[in-house]
């Protein structure tokens, strides 16, 4: 009899689940959390506000699992979520926690919903005006956009900014069956044009914290960026969150100005744009020079003595990476991107562009002031200064201060008696090339045998040379590519009129579009900076390290290796048996990038260095992962169908000139 209670509660628990629900699976106890209003309220986070506030987990919602005798368990401990009050008597499902395959079961909570508006603004985070920035709701970062795992979250945009489209990317976030709400003009929809709105409904189905931008071409670099909270369990225990701490290399100009002189420059064999100074949740300071005076202010949080912090770090940089540590403190990993791993520690840790680490750091120091440092790594940053020896002009890897509770200083006096950490390194390695870190909590085994031709799908990343510069509208410049002899050898430049998803079987000119049609297994990638295969007519090799991103799916790093890729030997030292998970991982100088995905989730994902000047430039691909499975446009897809004919209509009465790679 028990075990036959135990097989109609899993039944009944499995009904529950978003795998097996449509329309409201509550039958109207659905809760829709309205968070502001789109015209009158102002955005939830001020500018210069410090670190966010957040949801208290414990206010999460979860109405028919609590009606089923489920109850909130991560206050007692943080590596359960949801737990059954009769779970001895259910085996099956009786709790949600940190080694729930959340690819599987994701708990059904409330529907929260955001207002975003897009619109012009002057911006000093470092005391310099930027004219020409631009913002979610005014505020740079813009609001932090929160949820609970399982929640269902609508982002209504407004775009008011009317000299460009826009559209908004929730980073890392699988939109698994949600294709459209990806928002990737070209790939998944078109702009949303001047005065018109695009609503993306989407479910927290994964846990963590990760960050939003805009995805049309420069957008984000000039302020159109914000962080994303979804709280779920975690694999270490902490007792303060102190929230998202997004930090970002800030450039004066804008964003499509400092493009034009990457694309010149490169034609001409110069260094990059630089940027101008380093800033942390929308505060930072810079200098003109060496014997000028600093303007803007460090960032500053709050430690409480003997408490252990929760920080979620996050690089939402044009060009650098940063190496963070705190002065004196030990961190303890607990998740790299949107993967709980098993929790190690470290003294310092690299953020590559568009990576997110969660750490937890314990305020087991004496009261005082700390630095924490976000020092540009070497060879992998976009700072003007002597790269080796570690000294800028005009920014300080001191970027903000750690205070604690009861600390003798006054506010606002840099810390006098820090300790810089002795072990730190200021090299540009990704923690996933080391193997015994980044183990996800929630194993994946890699099939030996990939379903897709590896030779084929192996591209080099690379420059165009002068020989082979492409002529697009009004700008002819060498451009960064991902290059196959066997496939394609151009950048990538969509089509905003035109979105892959709404004809996924065409392959125009420069869509640089690679088909899957398989739907089991593991799909290789490999992505190579050694040009191993041979030369590329008109393709040079650049040493350099390249922070790769993939839409739509996280990926295993079977190998990250700083020597030239072989197709016979390299395979040899593949990790198979749970190796590192992630969104993003660093491609090495001089090396390769070998990396795997499960085919699980049709539509159309981008793949692309986020470099932004690379990306803009052409460094990236599409994937279109079985196209047959892709729904029709009389489907889902019909949002996307009537804001592409509302940015056509728009379009062709105030033409918009593409001048970049359109991502």
């Amino acid at each position: 009899m028990g075990f036959f209670k135990a097989c109609i509660d899993f039944v009944v628990a499995v009904i529950a689940s978003p795998l097996f629900s449509y329309g409201d699976p509550y039958g109207g106890s659905q809760i829709t959390l309205h968070i502001s209003d789109p015209v009158h309220a102002p955005s939830p986070v001020a500018q210069g506000h410090g670190l966010y506030p957040t949801i208290d987990p414990r206010s999460c919602r979860y109405p028919k699992l609590e009606a089923q005798g489920y109850k909130l368990c991560n206050d007692e401990d943080k590596t359960c979520w949801l737990r059954r009050e009769n779970r001895y008597d259910n085996p099956w499902l009786s709790q949600w926690d940190i080694t729930t395959d959340y690819e599987t079961f994701t708990p059904t909570g409330v529907t929260r919903e955001y207002y975003l508006t897009v619109d012009k603004t002057t911006l000093s985070p470092d005391g310099q005006p930027k004219i020409g920035g631009v913002t979610f709701n005014g505020t740079y970062p813009g609001p932090a956009i929160e949820a609970c795992w399982g929640d269902q979250i609508i982002v209504r945009v407004r775009n008011n900014y009317c000299d460009n489209g826009t559209t908004v990317h929730w980073h890392g976030i699988r939109q698994f069956g949600s294709n459209e709400m990806d928002g990737v003009n070209g790939v998944t929809q078109c702009p949303i044009p001047c005065h018109s709105e695009y609503v993306y409904n989407f479910t927290a189905a994964q846990y963590g914290h990760t960050w939003y931008h805009s995805h049309y071409s420069l957008q984000y670099p000039d302020g159109v960026a914000g962080p994303l909270v979804i709280h779920g369990p975690t694999s270490s225990d902490w007792d303060i969150d102190l929230g998202p701490v997004m930090i970002a290399d800030w450039v004066h100009d804008t964003a499509f100005d400092a493009f034009n002189c990457e694309a010149y420059s490169c034609a001409q064999g110069e260094s990059p744009p630089r940027s101008d100074s380093i800033v942390v949740n929308g505060i930072g300071r810079w200098r003109a020079g060496l014997h000028s005076n600093f303007t803007g202010n460090y960032f500053n949080a709050t430690f409480t003595p003997g408490k252990r912090h929760l920080l979620r770090l996050i690089n939402a940089s044009a060009a650098s990476s940063f190496v963070f540590s705190i002065d004196n403190h030990t961190m303890t990993v607990v998740a790299s991107d949107l993967v709980a791993v098993e929790p190690y520690q470290t003294d310092s840790i690299l953020v590559g562009i568009g990576q997110r680490y969660t750490v937890i750091v314990e305020a087991d120091q004496k009261p005082s002031l700390y630095w924490m440092r976000t020092a540009p790594a070497q060879s992998c940053n976009s700072f003007r200064g002597n790269d080796t020896t570690h000294v800028f002009n005009n920014t300080e890897e001191t970027a903000a201060i750690i205070k604690y509770k009861g600390a003798p200083h006054p506010d606002g006096l840099p810390p006098a008696s820090s300790v810089k950490q002795q072990k730190v390194t200021y090299e540009c390695r990704d923690e996933s090339e080391d193997p015994k870190r980044l183990k996800p909590v929630v194993p994946w085994y890699v099939d030996q045998h990939p379903v897709n031709n590896v030779t084929e799908d192996t591209f080099t990343a690379g420059l165009e040379n002068a020989s082979n510069i492409h002529l697009y509208p009004e700008k002819p410049y060498a451009h960064w590519v991902l290059a196959s002899s066997l496939k394609f050898s151009n950048p990538l430049w969509v089509n905003f009129s035109n979105p892959t998803i709404l004809d996924p079987d065409v392959s125009p000119d420069f869509s640089s579009i690679v088909r899957v049609d398989e739907s089991n297994g593991f799909v290789y990638l490999i992505v190579d900076g050694t040009f191993a295969a041979g030369p590329i007519p008109g393709i040079i090799p650049i040493n350099t390290s390249h922070p790769i991103h993939l839409h739509g799916s996280d990926f295993v790093v079977l190998a990250q290796n700083r020597s030239t890729w072989d197709p016979l030997e390299s395979p040899k030292y593949f990790k198979w048996n749970n190796p590192a998970r992630r969104d993003v991982a660093m491609l090495p100088a001089g090396g390769y990038l070998a990396l795997a995905f499960k085919p699980d989730n049709p539509g159309a994902w981008l793949m692309h260095c986020h470099i932004a000047w690379h990306a803009s430039s052409g460094l990236a691909l599409q994937l279109v992962i079985r196209p047959k499975d892709i729904p029709e446009i009389n489907g889902p897809l019909e949002p996307v169908e009537k804001l592409c004919e509302e940015w056509r209509a728009w379009t062709s009465t105030d033409p918009v000139v593409q001048t970049d790679s359109g991502i």
